[in-house]
């Protein structure tokens, strides 16, 4: 198995593409990546500051836009996250943001190989 198919919901992918040009779809995921690095560094300062709301709206934020690029894997994880955070549980968020910043890249890797990615 490749690793598109690994970390990404290739469905998804596919129903993305039939209602955006190329173009858009990879506009549509470089927005994606660039986006979720800007919250999983945020989340690390909202964790620092013990701010309990910001956390759950980041990871809420990664949940909903990871499935909706059918980057599915992460997305499930950031539901999980998202429920530890909810449960004010910031320390165990904490431990688990090395395990989601490597699924994370695990992720960007697979994006970065869809053929809509390497086309200029």
């Amino acid at each position: 198995m490749n690793t598109e198919q690994t970390y990404l919901d290739l469905g998804t992918i596919e129903n993305l593409a039939s209602f955006l040009s190329e173009e858009k779809l990879k506009a549509l995921f470089n927005s994606y990546l660039v986006d979720s690095e800007n919250i999983l560094s945020s989340l690390v300062t909202v964790i620092a500051e013990n701010n309990v709301k910001e956390a759950i709206r980041l990871v809420h934020s990664l949940k909903s836009t990871s499935a909706n690029v059918g980057a599915i894997l992460f997305s499930e994880m950031a539901k999980s996250l998202e429920q530890i955070a909810r449960d004010a549980k910031l320390d165990d968020l904490h431990s688990q943001l090395d395990a989601l910043n490597n699924l994370f890249n695990l992720t960007r890797q697979a994006i970065k190989q869809l053929e809509i990615m390497k086309a200029d």
